[in-house]
């Protein structure tokens, strides 16, 4: 049997900014074409797939290719393609940065290939096995800071000598009046090297038997391998820096070159991972006609991180313009020259990972003991109580190694991050579920899940990636992941009104029969705790002087973090942080403060006409969050902002949504 299929999708919006002339809009399409084969031979049942993906979006910001506005400003050493013009960047302290929209285009494509081959022997063993090969290729053209980007401590305004003693921040200085001064702490550039095609090749192995150890008792098992290789560039554009173990110098290379430390390179980079084996198995057990047990235990690896990784090698020197200017006490950095000040640290990469670099692994496990009420007051009940466990090692960790207590500590190299994979994270949760039968007319159900996730990781959970505080005390970026939410509650139910035909009321026929016929209602109630933030603090001029922003944290008081009635005004105990002595560390830790809790209550009605031949008109109105409820969002954990401690947005009001469908 032969399936063929084509998808094709294409959108276009406008990208909003609190500032209207920093908004832009962007462009999507995406092409998708499944092709599957199944066909038996000798006993062998095959299923052949295919797969071609292209996807295609581009962002413009209001001011490409129509108006050079930093070259207008007089900045110079930054882009003049028309294709990166734009606003600079603008980091403050205590204000809102100021950011343009960063001019993008990206075409991701791939082709994938498949074989799984069934074959059941003696009625107890169903063997699966197979492979697959993918080729992707990722076209790109963008420039992180191809305008500038500038930083504005309160430095200067404050006329105070960086080092001199006292707390961090800008007590005495005003970041704002720095920038009316045109004069930054730090600024940087990115752009370059334009268009750049990047290319991957993968493949995989299994081998999986399903046995039917008896009537009771299923057992899964598996294998399966896994091999992903990092990305390489067509034209070998391509540029590392190779660091000293001790991380006392640092040379760039380039793609295929030989390092002093790392020694021969290939053309990613990045060496190949070639140890992805990933052993599955899993047991289910009837113990009881009505009780099931479940268990299992697998490996996962994510090859995400190469897709990442590779663009940022591409982003750097000789291939592109990267340079970041350090200001001092008597000097600052001109917004009109941002390479002035660079001298011998310009052209040097600012982004550095570990060759030796591996996939991050997941290992899962999990136990489920599930249980049918047949009888008795939960007749038609289905409940279920589950554990989950997730280990993670190898993943992503940030440093910035050349930062020391009074500034760079490895001469004639900027500031840069160093990306290893040797970070690790915990998780375990605990769900219970109890679910009604459809029955009358009525289903409804809820779970409750307990859970924790701690991590020191720098991206895990898909959030921004963030660099360690101190690289000398990396155990202190252990905490609680950024997804973590203790507690979460859900409940659903779906009612089907009682009017119509083979109803309770109006059962008769009619027409008012017919118009209230068939609709079905469904609720959904979730609530959730919040998820943890941590106290940070931006544009202390000491640390910028180290060449990081936005990575510092505060200092404990000894104070409770939570207060007993949280409002808008003041969310947490602001009193339980402060700033940090210039110089020093913060001894926070991360995430330790609590974000707002979730709650909303969604409901919708749902009817479905039969107009025969399979023709069917479904008519559905559907409303989140029907009592309005106002659900505190973000907070704003900086101790050095003017909102520290307030709620600074919320979630959204109350929408109804109409639709209607047609299938024929």
């Amino acid at each position: 049997m032969l399936n063929v299929s084509i998808s094709y999708q294409h959108g276009t919006g406008d990208v909003n900014n609190v500032f209207p002339t920093l908004g832009g809009e962007r462009d999507s399409q995406a092409w998708n074409v499944p092709i599957s084969l199944s066909f038996a031979t000798h006993g062998f049942v095959n299923n052949v797939s295919a797969r071609v993906n292209r996807n295609r979006s581009a962002t413009r910001n209001l001011f490409a290719f129509t108006r050079d506005v930093a070259g207008e400003a007089g900045i110079t050493g930054v882009s003049t393609d028309p294709f990166d013009w734009g606003a600079p960047t603008l980091s403050f302290s205590t204000l809102t940065s100021l950011r343009d929209l960063t001019p993008s285009e990206r075409t991701d494509q791939s082709f994938s290939v498949s074989d799984t081959v069934v074959r059941t022997f003696a009625r107890k063993h169903t063997l699966r096995f197979g492979g697959g090969y993918t080729q992707s290729a990722l076209d790109s053209h963008t420039s992180s800071s191809a305008r500038g980007s500038f930083v504005f401590t309160g430095l200067y305004s404050r006329g105070g000598v960086v080092g001199s003693g006292g707390a961090s921040g800008t007590a005495s200085g005003n970041d704002f009046a720095d920038y009316l001064l045109g004069l930054a702490q730090q600024a940087s550039v990115q752009f370059g090297p334009g268009a750049l095609s990047f290319h991957s090749k993968a493949f995989n192995l299994f081998l999986q038997d399903d046995w039917r150890v008896r009537n009771t008792f299923t057992v899964n098992a598996g294998v399966r391998y896994e091999y992903v290789s990092p990305f390489t560039e067509s034209s070998n554009h391509l540029s590392n820096l190779d660091v000293a173990p001790d991380f006392t110098a640092a040379v760039p290379v380039e793609a295929g070159q030989t390092g002093p430390y790392s020694g021969a390179l290939p053309d990613s980079l990045v060496r190949p991972d070639w140890n992805n084996l990933a052993p599955r198995i899993g047991i289910a057990w009837r113990a009881r006609p009505s009780t099931v047990v479940r268990a299992g235990y697998g490996i996962n690896y994510s090859s995400e991180a190469y897709r990442t990784v590779v663009q940022r090698l591409a982003a750097q020197p000789p291939f592109a313009t990267s340079a970041t200017s350090l200001g001092t006490a008597l000097i600052a950095v001109p917004l009109t020259t941002p390479l002035a000040l660079a001298g011998d640290t310009a052209g040097i990469n600012d982004y550095a990972i570990d060759p030796s670099f591996v996939l991050g692994v997941a290992q899962q496990w999990n136990l489920d003991l599930q249980h049918s009420f047949d009888r008795g007051v939960l007749k038609g009940f289905l409940a279920s109580a589950s554990y989950n466990g997730t280990k993670g090692t190898r993943l992503d960790l940030q440093r910035a190694p050349n930062r020391g207590p009074d500034g760079l500590l490895i001469e004639g190299v900027p500031p840069f991050i160093f990306e290893t994979a040797d970070a690790d994270s915990i998780l375990h949760s605990l769900t219970v579920r109890l679910r009604r039968r459809m029955s009358g007319g009525l289903s409804a159900g809820g779970s409750y899940t307990f859970s924790k996730s701690i991590d020191d990781a720098s991206s895990i959970g898909g959030g921004a990636a963030t660099v360690a505080q101190n690289d000398r005390d990396l155990a202190a970026e252990r905490g609680l992941s950024p997804f973590d939410r203790r507690h979460q509650f859900s409940a659903d139910a779906i009612y089907e009104l009682p009017f119509g035909p083979q109803r309770r009321w109006l059962a008769g026929g009619g027409p008012l029969s017919h118009v209230v016929a068939n609709w079905q209602l469904n609720v959904n109630l979730s609530a959730a705790s919040g998820t943890p933030y941590s106290a940070r603090i931006l544009g202390d001029a000491r640390d910028v002087s180290r060449g990081t922003y936005g990575t510092l944290r505060a200092n404990v008081t000894g104070e409770p973090v939570d207060l007993a009635d949280s409002t808008i005004a003041a969310f947490f105990n602001t009193a339980a942080f402060v700033a940090p002595l210039s110089g020093t560390f913060g001894d926070a830790g991360r995430n330790t403060i609590i974000g707002p809790g979730t709650h909303s209550l969604d409901a919708g009605l749902t009817k479905s006409i039969n107009l025969g031949s399979q023709r069917v008109l479904t008519a559905r109105v559907q409303a989140t969050n029907v009592l309005n409820s106002v659900v505190f969002g973000a907070i704003d954990t900086v101790v050095n902002s003017p909102t520290f401690g307030q709620v600074v947005s919320i979630r959204p009001m109350r929408s109804v949504q109409f639709d209607l469908r047609f299938r024929f």
